[in-house]
């Protein structure tokens, strides 16, 4: 999704989670993140899979948001984890 195509505030809700994922993963990849930085970042990620969870809230199903739903039981921070360096 394109910040161009949001015309709801479903679709804004799942546009930004979106976002705050590929800061997740772009953290995870670097080897000199700050920990509590990273960790908030995935809080924040967590809470609005959450919140579009509880309200029913659709993704589209080529997303990154689909892919933690339905391959790491909606966790952010296992999801996370294939994008941290080997030996960390």
């Amino acid at each position: 999704m394109r910040q161009c195509d949001v015309r709801t505030p479903e679709q804004a809700l799942a546009y930004i989670t979106e976002c705050n994922l590929a800061t997740v993963s772009s953290m995870a990849m670097h080897k000199s993140r700050s920990k509590s930085e990273f960790a908030r970042q995935i809080s924040i990620a967590q809470i609005a899979i959450d919140w579009m969870m509880q309200m029913n809230v659709s993704f589209a199903t080529e997303s990154s948001i689909m892919q933690i739903v339905s391959e790491y039981g909606s966790s952010v921070k296992a999801w996370s984890e294939q994008y941290i360096p080997k030996g960390e």
